[in-house]
């Protein structure tokens, strides 16, 4: 199997958590159905593959802001007449993202030639259309047998890791790792979705080091180790 790399960037990006309406607070970082709507926009696709998995690995620190918009809202959500209307509303932002992404599964070969002659089908933005992102081929590699885990032997992480993956944290001075819950996990049609997941990350970039879990069988998590990137997580 093929893993396709490649990096998103851009000056803001939103990740609108669905507990929020009205302030609209943001996830710290790309989520899993943002990042599987991404690729498919690159395809053309409505949708991707179940058996897809994705890693994602923080350049920049994780840094948010807060401010107010003037956003278009619906007739509903005034409870009036009226059809639209302009509200001022508090938004949250992450400052200046950057992201490598690591993709493997179906499609894999075309998306790396549309990253490679900078193409997509449909725009790509990071989690909200005013926040534009234009991805940049890394490389494709072989993707490695799956990384035998020894639930004794400190791993050190270069992506964001679920949460039940890691048994217990082994921070060094210095680290600062986050968690972030209630991660929505699959878009199943018409704004509905199924499952969540947690998960941890360096919120200064870098990598996560832990104790891991040793996966079970159908655990939707597998590490690998790739060269010249360390160990990453897909998921």
């Amino acid at each position: 199997m093929s893993l396709a790399v490649f990096e998103i960037r851009g000056d803001m990006a939103h990740f609108r958590r669905p507990d929020t309406m009205g302030t609209q607070a943001t996830y710290p970082f790309i989520t899993r159905t943002a990042l599987r709507g991404l690729a498919a926009s690159i395809l053309g696709r409505d949708s991707l593959p179940t058996e897809v998995r994705c890693g994602i690995r923080l350049l920049a620190p994780v840094r948010t802001t807060t401010q107010q918009m003037s956003m278009h809202g619906k007739s509903w959500v005034s409870g009036g007449d009226e059809r639209s209307f302009h509200r001022l509303t508090a938004i949250e932002l992450v400052v200046k993202p950057h992201y490598r992404i690591y993709y493997a599964g179906p499609h894999t070969e075309e998306l790396s030639a549309r990253l490679q002659s900078r193409q997509s089908h449909y725009h790509t933005y990071l989690g909200s259309a005013f926040c534009l992102t234009f991805p940049q081929r890394v490389a494709v590699l072989s993707l490695p047998e799956a990384e035998c885990v020894d639930e004794n032997a400190p791993l050190a992480c270069e992506t964001v890791v679920p949460s039940q993956a890691a048994k217990r944290l082994l921070p060094r001075q210095g680290d600062e790792y986050g968690r972030v819950g209630g991660v929505l996990w699959e878009h199943i049609g018409d704004r509905k979705f199924r499952g969540t997941i947690s998960l941890l990350y360096a919120v200064n970039g870098g990598a996560l080091q832990f104790l891991p879990m040793l996966p079970a069988a159908d655990a939707p998590w597998k590490f690998y180790r790739i060269p010249d990137e360390g160990v990453i997580c897909l998921w």
